[in-house]
């Protein structure tokens, strides 16, 4: 069993559904689709199939026509209409969604991260790519272009109730075949705007409740004791920030009694660690610390995820935000008022490595620090690594 790439929900052998694909088969105002996309959405003939009671041994049609016009049908989710890649039902989906206030920098993360696991997957001698051409494409023009051509700052992501909001299409990548079953990384970003907003009726953010693990970004220069000390150092934001606390507790809301490992993660580290340069600054000492795990970056020594590295870092992180005075974050992940406890690990990571110069990429270029924990904590957790 697996999950949709877009609802997360289960996928199961009882229940299938496929859309027709001619271009000339009549367009019908799909209701289920726009509930799950924030968008009017029009679907072709939809045709659903429940396995049989009195046949355990019952299979789905292979080639199964449109009843309308004839021509073939694709498989979609019969949860929420998303056409499904081709082999899906016969991998293994790890669903992650980032999350964050505007400005926290989850879109760089995201692309600078990619660029990282597919160094890392070379490494064991595999090969990282994307499982459908729309995610491809995606990718390639928001983020590759951005950073990696353009030298620049991804834009900010637009909200899901826009019509041309790329990160309605989530980024799936094929990871390759691990314990006899292939696997796919599913990525899912989201506006920080829209988890600002009131959020019980956001049938488009129900996802984060069914993912496997969320990445939550916390930038530590929108706090006012961090920035002050940091005017000569690092640029003004170019785009404001929201509020981070009224993310986490909207976040908490969209989980209700889901389960996701939950990786708090405080961004644009670099930021923090230039603070060892303030004298006689109250930081100074602090991020001077060269034995701190904060300030080190085990890199690609090993594909595994590093458990003792990471409670390290984990404790560190922690009293970080409690100096940061962030404890209410702390406390909402740790002591939720919803009473769901859920598997937590504070990172921290640098996905440019330096401050960016405006819209610019710093000029020494992109050195990225400790992007991948987060990521291979969750691998590790489903025996990929």
């Amino acid at each position: 069993m697996t999950k949709c790439p877009h609802c997360f929900n289960a996928i199961t052998a009882d229940l299938h559904a496929w859309r027709c694909i001619n271009q000339g088969c009549q367009l019908r105002p799909d209701m289920v689709a726009t509930r799950f996309t924030g968008v009017q959405t029009h679907s072709r003939r939809i045709v659903k199939l429940n396995r049989p009671e009195d046949q355990p041994q019952w299979a789905p049609p292979t080639n199964l026509a449109c009843p309308e016009c004839r021509q073939p049908m694709r498989p979609i989710c019969p949860t929420c209409h998303f056409e499904l890649p081709p082999g899906w039902r016969d991998g293994e989906a790890i669903t992650i969604a980032m999350a964050g206030a505007r400005a926290t920098g989850k879109s760089v993360y995201l692309g600078v991260m990619i660029k990282q696991l597919e160094r890392l997957v070379e490494q064991m001698g595999g090969s990282l790519v994307f499982a459908t051409e729309r995610g491809r494409s995606t990718y390639k023009n928001i983020y590759e272009h951005a950073l990696f051509e353009k030298r620049g700052i991804i834009q900010p992501t637009p909200v899901a109730t826009l019509s041309d909001s790329y990160q309605r299409e989530p980024l799936i990548l094929s990871l390759g075949v691990f314990g006899g079953k292939r696997r796919f990384l599913v990525l899912r970003d989201v506006a920080g705007e829209d988890l600002e907003r009131p959020v019980q009726n956001a049938q488009h953010l129900q996802f984060f409740g069914s993912a496997d693990a969320i990445f939550y970004m916390f930038d530590p220069t929108q706090v006012p004791s961090i920035a002050g000390q940091l005017p000569d150092l690092v640029s003004a934001q170019l785009h404001e920030g929201g509020d981070p606390q009224v993310v986490l507790e909207n976040l908490m809301r969209l989980v209700g009694t889901g389960t996701p490992k939950m990786s708090i993660i405080l961004s644009k580290f670099d930021t923090m660690q230039m603070l060892r340069r303030v004298k006689g600054g109250p930081w100074s000492k602090i991020m001077s610390n060269t034995g701190a795990g904060f300030m080190r970056d085990p890199g690609m020594l090993t594909p595994a995820y590093d458990q003792t590295d990471g409670n390290l870092l984990h404790f560190e992180v922690q009293s970080l935000l409690h100096r940061l005075g962030a404890q209410s974050l702390v406390t909402s992940v740790v002591r939720p008022h919803t009473g769901n406890q859920l598997m937590h690990r504070f990172f921290v990571v640098s996905a440019l490595g330096e401050a960016a110069e405006g819209e610019r990429i710093h000029k020494r270029g992109i050195a990225s620090f400790r992007c991948l924990d987060p990521v291979r904590w969750v691998l590790d957790a489903h025996g990929v690594l």
